[in-house]
């Protein structure tokens, strides 16, 4: 919730408020908190059921974090495709719940 909360917020800013620098900082804040409370949970989630193997989604899961903490700095880089990360980062959301709920060992 914090990362999308925080990606709401720095879209918001793009399209609304180019120049107001203080909700960049609390957009970053807000998603890199997010991230890493995301990095703690998901290692906890590993431990806890898969031991010490490496299945595929948790793999997929992995790659989704990376490109969730990429986001930030393209939401903020590039404002004219604001809205096509924002669908992304929503695409992204569901597939990493659907891989963390479903765990297909593939």
């Amino acid at each position: 919730m914090m990362v999308m909360l925080g990606f709401g917020v720095l879209i918001a800013r793009v399209t609304l408020a180019p120049d107001n620098i203080s909700l960049r900082k609390l957009g970053s804040i807000v998603s890199g908190v997010g991230l890493l409370l995301l990095l703690f949970s998901g290692f906890g989630l590993f431990a806890k059921v898969c031991g010490n193997q490496f299945y595929g989604w948790v793999i997929v899961k992995m790659v989704i974090w990376v490109i969730f903490g990429a986001l930030t700095v393209v939401i903020n880089r590039c404002p004219k495709y604001s809205m096509v990360l924002f669908r992304l980062t929503i695409v992204l959301a569901a597939t990493a719940a659907f891989m963390a709920i479903s765990k297909p060992m593939f």
